[in-house]
């Protein structure tokens, strides 16, 4: 076992919060382009049907509102980014080493950047299981 793997190791709640972090952001990030998307799908037949007004009215309304998601959950995505770069410097300031000899390691144990496999219905179910109860175990805490 390397030294970084070590630090890891003695250091994985907190890599788990930053990976759980992440992937809530990508979701959320999902979430708001698919707002967005279908906010412009609507645009399009309005703009088909020569409703021009009705088209004007949701560019102010419902295409605003999702950009603003949109922007909203890609700055939350930025800043789980930061974290995970803080993470990784703390790492390499323990080391005595440059962040790119950090990175590989801190890298290789987040899910979050683990390729995206073509999953069973079976296996997906499962995956959405498990992600939903690390989302209620990250949200616990948070008072309503």
């Amino acid at each position: 076992m390397t030294d970084a793997d070590t630090i890891l190791t003695a250091r994985t709640a907190e890599l788990e919060a930053i990976d759980d972090t992440i992937m809530c952001e990508v979701a959320g990030v999902a979430q708001a382009a698919d707002n967005l998307r279908k906010a412009l799908d609507i645009l399009d037949s309005l703009l088909d049907e020569r409703k021009f007004e009705k088209a004007a009215a949701l560019g102010y309304r419902d295409i605003a509102s999702a950009f603003i998601f949109l922007q909203r959950t890609l700055g939350g995505l930025q800043s789980a980014e930061l974290d995970r770069d803080t993470f990784t410097s703390s790492i390499a300031v323990q080391l005595h080493c440059a962040f790119e000899d950090v990175a590989p390691h801190v890298a290789a144990r987040l899910q979050c950047l683990e390729p995206k496999p073509d999953l069973s219905d079976e296996e997906l179910a499962a995956a959405k299981v498990s992600f939903t109860a690390r989302i209620r175990k990250m949200t616990s805490n948070i008072p309503e």
